[in-house]
């Protein structure tokens, strides 16, 4: 009797300690639940339900080790999200602390993660090398730098494109554009010119006109509307990688030599005894059809900018490939001004088919993107749990080796602690389609 009365104890015991030293994620979110505005509250909340659902779906999916979370509310401010990772990070059964949302809470508080020893994962923060100089944080929405990087190497990669010009919003375009820029430089190719706007700016009919004339700078040209027949006959002898050069010259155009042929024109042109010229855009009765410039970038600094910029450089005439940021996935506004794109292309840090779920009937799209932001966030960090990374090192550990992670709304692929990988897109025939997934 005593032996059994001993062994229930010790049972009894165990189960208890199991129970008190249960593992816990900590959840760092703007929860905002102070404030009178119930707008301010959407994103904390949402988010907070997706880490919600992927929790219950874990505890739910038979897991030796329950997890539970400890959800606290950054306000938006530093110092609170200061105490909040002091606060988890005293705490030993806090293995893992998501959150917070926005750079401006991370910025000066990121030394917290060392301290303490303990992984802080941020879903959306974009803020350039947080993670990187900084061995327990993660950053898994792909920083500025990565994002301009990654834009150059699939258009040179995938598209086999070379020369660009750049048309930037000046404050946070340009966390873009300089990143493209270097990128593009290493790859071998060139950035022709780059030309700022000013996000205030409602006309950039001053500054497109600008971008253009260093365009057309740069090209050189063979006016069909002005060869000769002597001219012609030469221009038969040599091989044209666009067009045939009766179409041309039936239809009068002035075309770029690099487009006729590619990047040995000027030996070609030279081997014909043909000089080509160089041309200021002057006249719109004529189609001009450049060469040397293979694309223009074009970081927005957000979406509603779409309606702004794409018309005007539609109007401007400089008919290159659009290649833009993830601030143009916005397939209602872009099929508004579907009649201005001919070639676009952007890179996404959030992207999903599936929209059928009853839950999302009556929410929009910002707030479908926070509860994928959340959900996934939190679905990686119990996936590494579950393959028994259950401590703070080694689910850091963990963390630091994910490869092409298929989340819902963006693949994660972590180098420098952060995710290196994006969705790139097309959009054509009124619709945004995914090229494929492309990783830095």
């Amino acid at each position: 009797m005593i032996r059994v009365i001993f062994i229930s104890f010790i049972f009894f015991f165990l189960l208890t300690v199991q129970v008190y030293s249960q593992k816990k994620i900590g959840v760092a979110l703007p929860m905002m639940k102070n404030s009178e505005n119930t707008e301010e509250k959407k994103l904390g909340e949402q988010m907070l339900k997706g880490i919600n659902d992927a929790l219950e779906e874990y505890n739910n999916a038979g897991q030796i080790n329950k997890i539970s979370i400890s959800a606290e509310d950054t306000k938006k401010d530093q110092t609170e999200v200061l105490q909040i990772f002091n606060k988890f990070g005293s705490d030993s059964n806090v293995i893992a602390i998501l959150g917070p949302v926005f750079s401006s809470e991370l910025i000066n508080n990121e030394g917290a993660a060392s301290f303490h020893k303990i992984p802080i994962i941020t879903p959306t923060a974009t803020e350039n090398f947080l993670a990187e100089k900084n061995p327990f944080v993660f950053q898994l929405n792909p920083t500025y730098d990565i994002r301009g990087r990654l834009m150059a190497d699939f258009a040179a990669g995938e598209l086999k494109l070379k020369n660009f010009v750049i048309f930037s919003e000046d404050t946070y375009g340009k966390n873009y554009a300089d990143s493209f820029t270097d990128e593009v430089n290493k790859n071998g190719g060139e950035i022709i010119y780059t030309k700022y706007y000013s996000k205030d700016s409602i006309d950039l009919t001053a500054e497109l006109e600008d971008l253009k004339d260093k365009i057309f700078e740069k090209d050189r040209f063979i006016d069909f509307g002005t060869v000769t027949t002597s001219q012609m006959d030469k221009l038969k002898k040599v091989k044209f990688l666009y067009s045939y050069p009766d179409s041309l010259y039936r239809e009068k155009l002035v075309v770029s030599i690099y487009k006729l042929f590619g990047k040995d024109a000027i030996r070609v042109t030279d081997s014909i005894g043909m000089t080509p010229v160089q041309i200021k855009y002057t006249d719109n009765a004529k189609q001009y059809i450049l060469g040397y410039a293979d694309a223009v970038y074009i970081p927005i600094s957000n979406s509603g900018e779409i309606s702004k910029v794409i018309p005007q450089y539609f109007s401007s005439n400089i008919k290159l490939p659009v290649l833009g940021t993830s601030d143009w996935n916005n397939e209602a506004i872009l099929i508004e001004n579907k009649m201005y794109i001919d070639q676009l292309y952007f890179d996404a840090d959030f992207y999903i088919k599936d929209k059928s779920r009853d839950d999302f009937a009556n929410m929009d799209e910002s707030e479908i993107r926070n509860y994928y932001f959340g959900y996934d966030a939190m679905k990686l960090i119990l996936d590494k749990i579950s393959s028994g990374n259950n401590t703070r090192q080694l689910l850091n550990s963990a963390l630091e080796s994910v490869s092409n992670y298929a989340a819902v709304h963006c693949n994660f692929t972590i180098k420098g602690r952060t995710n290196h990988q994006m969705p790139v897109m097309k959009f054509r025939n009124g619709g945004i389609e995914k090229l494929k997934d492309f990783i830095y």
